[in-house]
């Protein structure tokens, strides 16, 4: 999957800038890839600052929402800018800007909310993994002996068989 991107970027941005040395010349392509890459680090600039202000100045749930979504776009958008490229700097440049990230906003709440109960549904944390949760206490001691792996009668796991023995006093540093 990961190939088969790279290779429709690959693609893309090589038939962007052949159209545009086909269509405005060499010296003015490079101007435009050049001002594109320069207008995408501006844009970032300004973009991913407000953004990081707006994440810390979240006081409501419904500012949280917002302010996560749009620091998810920004985050998008400035992975696309540092891509060399025109075509990816361009969407880069339109996922930072507000009207874009704006008319985005829904669906990329609508995506993860889609993805979080798929995650619910299947009884999993949110990466689809299941939690055991080992109710116990932890204790400081060693070991000793002869250990002993014994597989128990209900197949369910491993059970570790020694003898357990206070450990030797260690001062305790400032």
């Amino acid at each position: 999957m990961i190939a088969l991107l790279f290779l429709a970027y690959v693609v893309v941005e090589i038939g962007a800038l052949a159209w545009l040395g086909s269509t405005l010349g060499i010296g003015t392509t490079i101007l435009v890839f050049l001002g594109v890459s320069v207008l995408g680090y501006l844009v970032l600039a300004a973009q991913g600052r407000r953004a990081l202000q707006n994440l810390g100045r979240v006081r409501s749930a419904t500012g949280a929402d917002r302010a996560l979504t749009d620091g998810a776009l920004v985050g998008v958008g400035a992975g696309l800018v540092l891509v060399p490229g025109p075509v990816t700097s361009a969407a880069g440049i339109l996922l930072l800007l507000p009207p874009t990230r704006a008319l985005l906003r829904p669906l990329v709440r609508a995506l993860a909310a889609r993805r979080v109960a798929a995650s619910v549904a299947r009884g999993g944390t949110f990466r689809g993994e299941r939690v055991v949760i080992v109710d116990g206490e932890v204790v400081e001691h060693t070991v000793v002996g002869p250990a002993r792996l014994d597989s128990p009668a209900s197949g369910t796991g491993t059970v570790l068989e020694g003898e357990i023995v206070d450990p030797p006093h260690r001062p305790r540093l400032p």
